[in-house]
């Protein structure tokens, strides 16, 4: 599976790919919840998205997880939807391609139930994984995360937008 994922979970996990371009692909531009949502919610649920990058993606504490997403979250890439389960796979092999991987959280804002997240990874393409050579060359990519927070402040979407195509050619680079 060639996604970060999460290298924004994943998505990203923390690279190329570009919100879906059909509209139920796409992350609402206002809180999806009828009613409003209170401050402390809104704090703990952008806190939560900096775990996403700090405890997940940084340090790969997969574990956490459970605590931050939702079982049935689906994580939207330009190529189309995928589960949790696929999204944290690839996220785990992007890892393994990037063992010094840092993803670092620049930017993070919340629009009632929503949280955007602008991001910027890099890391050592030392190791085997999404099909990268693992020559050793730095990498780096920029994104934007959106996660969509259901009302026990667990992530229930995710829509990931990050240019792949670009970290492959930094690492492919002779």
């Amino acid at each position: 599976m060639q996604k970060i994922g999460m290298i924004c979970v994943m998505a990203l996990l923390c690279g190329g790919l570009l919100f879906a371009q059909h509209d139920k692909q796409k992350p609402p531009d206002k809180a999806s919840d009828k009613g409003s949502v209170d401050k402390g919610a809104i704090e703990k649920n952008k806190a939560t998205a900096r775990r996403v990058f700090d405890d997940l993606w940084t340090a790969g504490r997969y574990e956490l997880i459970d605590s931050m997403y939702e079982q049935n979250c689906v994580v939207h890439y330009a190529t189309g939807p995928v589960s949790l389960q696929e999204a944290v796979a690839g996220g785990k092999e992007w890892r393994s391609a990037f063992p010094d991987l840092v993803m670092r959280a620049d930017q993070v804002t919340a629009n009632g139930d929503i949280v955007t997240v602008h991001w910027v990874a890099h890391g050592t393409n030392s190791g085997k994984g999404q099909g990268l050579p693992g020559k050793g060359k730095q990498g780096k990519a920029q994104g934007t995360s959106k996660f969509r927070f259901d009302n026990s402040n667990k992530i229930a979407e995710v829509w990931v937008d990050w240019n792949e195509d670009a970290l492959r050619r930094q690492v492919a680079q002779k």
